[in-house]
């Protein structure tokens, strides 16, 4: 058990921290990790929209009104 101060006085720090840790306050819950294949869908989730932002800023210049200007462009295109 961690010492830790609640009041500053020693009997009702132990009684205080003896109840937190029968209600489980200091058990450390195991994180849940995510699978390599989530990582790995997600990495390449961020590249592809990482690539689709350096060539907007690449065609236009800037991300401003970029989905606007797609719009325009599927709009003309069709």
């Amino acid at each position: 058990m961690k010492n830790v101060v609640f009041t500053g006085v020693e009997c009702d720090d132990r009684r205080i921290a003896g109840e937190l840790q029968a209600m489980g306050y200091f058990d450390e819950q195991g994180k849940e990790s995510k699978s390599t294949f989530s990582k790995m869908v997600e990495a390449v989730g961020n590249f592809v929209t990482w690539m689709r932002w350096k060539g907007e800023v690449g065609v236009y210049g800037c991300r401003v009104a970029a989905d606007h200007a797609r719009y325009m462009e599927a709009k003309v295109s069709a």
